[in-house]
């Protein structure tokens, strides 16, 4: 434990998390055009909610939210030297659960599962961790969006606590918060110059412990399957049912390449969702893996596969788009290897031991630092993320918030001697 622990006031980081998880703010692929959020929910909550907390806290400035719905502001730091370290998290949550209105449940947690409603139990091998803490979660119905609200309200405690107590060193700080993370756009507008941060974080990981800076290389294909439809009485050799050639082409990916048959560093194909009728069908996929050259062999893959397979349904057509998202940060990461040390450091004031895991997904980090901002991602508490068994642990919560104190503290120090 930190001496900066006992500063955190872990009711009003409970309230604020309970008060931003209530609130419905899921992003939707399907909506999203332009520039603006891919649901006006988002703007709602950040306008009604996200921004007036932020205006809570005293000595924060700039605060604002631009036309690409995403929320900054800034806190002025307390060093001679002007180096500024961004704190970042997102705002929506995954439309791979239900996202709303959640009802917020808390558990005086002991032992056993926890029973929720529409049949959803949290087992207990995934809670006793958690033996006599406050356990959130939603009804059962519903995400509880601890991905990544509780990554918002560890970083709005931890700049509380530092503009209360100005005593503890810290540099400048400029907060942003993100909307369409879970759709891969969270940054796409992310205006780093005018961000102006030296070196950021993402607050949007599991364990308290895990500083995280190696992720997949990313391509979210889709594959447009042209038939021909024919009326079913005049079919015979004529019809080609674009289902059954989509059916073809999922039946034929590597059994033991899906998300459900990996683990640790080895990649995937995954099916994310399929569309259509005999005439057209569309499958969205994701490819994922952390070799970039290993990525694109399975992209290569994907391509002859459907070469082959207009060659067994003659007449149909098949458009393939590789939609290329993100790179695996880590090579980045690794010109400068103080970024992730100053992040080890701060785990251990929080007295935990440092973990390196690889991040099997993608935060808006991983964008960030291949554009240049460099931008590992820190632990939030959050398990079973993107479904109703989501819960976090409010203990967690600020040990996670702890960490955050920490980490501007450290890099306050480190500037200082430079």
């Amino acid at each position: 434990m930190s001496k900066y622990s006992e500063y955190i006031n872990q009711e009003r980081l409970k309230n604020n998390f309970i008060k931003m998880a209530e609130i419905d703010t899921g992003s939707c692929e399907e909506t999203k055009t332009g520039i603006e959020p891919s649901t006006q929910k988002q703007v709602k909550f950040a306008k009604e909610i996200l921004i007036p907390l932020l205006e809570s806290i005293n000595n924060l400035e700039d605060i604002k939210i631009d036309k690409t719905g995403i929320v900054t502001a800034y806190l002025q730091g307390n060093t001679e030297t002007q180096y500024t370290l961004g704190l970042i998290a997102h705002m929506d949550t995954s439309e791979q659960a239900p996202t709303g209105p959640v009802q917020v449940k808390i558990h005086d947690y002991k032992t056993g599962n926890i029973e929720l409603l529409s049949g959803t139990i949290i087992d207990e091998t995934d809670l006793t961790p958690y033996k006599n803490h406050t356990i959130i979660t939603s009804d059962g119905t519903t995400l509880l969006g601890a991905d990544d609200k509780a990554g918002i309200a560890e970083i709005i405690e931890a700049i509380t606590v530092l503009t209360e107590h100005p005593e503890i060193k810290c540099p400048n700080i400029k907060i942003a918060i993100t909307p369409d993370e879970e759709i891969g756009e969270g940054v796409t507008y992310f205006d780093i110059e005018k961000f102006g941060a030296n070196t950021a974080y993402t607050v949007d990981g599991s364990e308290a412990e895990n500083i995280e800076s190696e992720t997949f290389n990313a391509f979210n294909p889709e594959i447009i399957i042209n038939g021909i439809p024919v009326h079913c009485g005049h079919a015979y050799k004529k019809m080609v049912n674009a289902i059954e050639v989509a059916n073809s082409i999922i039946s034929k990916l590597p059994k033991s390449e899906k998300p459900e048959t990996t683990q640790d560093r080895e990649g995937y194909y995954h099916v994310d969702g399929i569309n259509g009728d005999v005439n057209r069908v569309v499958i969205k996929m994701l490819v994922r893996d952390f070799d970039f050259n290993n990525a694109k062999k399975r992209i290569e893959f994907l391509k002859n596969l459907i070469k082959e397979t207009e060659q067994e349904y003659l007449g149909c057509t098949i458009e393939f788009k590789e939609n290329e998202k993100y790179h695996n940060m880590k090579e980045k990461l690794m010109e400068r290897p103080e970024v992730i040390e100053y992040a080890k450091e701060a785990i251990i004031r929080s007295g935990l031991e440092p973990k390196e895991p690889v991040v099997r997904g993608g935060t808006d980090g991983a964008m960030l630092t291949l554009r240049g901002l460099l931008t590992p991602n820190l632990g939030t508490g959050g398990v079973n993320f993107h479904s109703k068994k989501e819960f976090i642990s409010v203990q967690i919560m600020k040990k996670c918030c702890e960490n955050v104190i920490n980490l501007v503290n450290v890099w306050a120090e480190k500037i200082d001697k430079q």
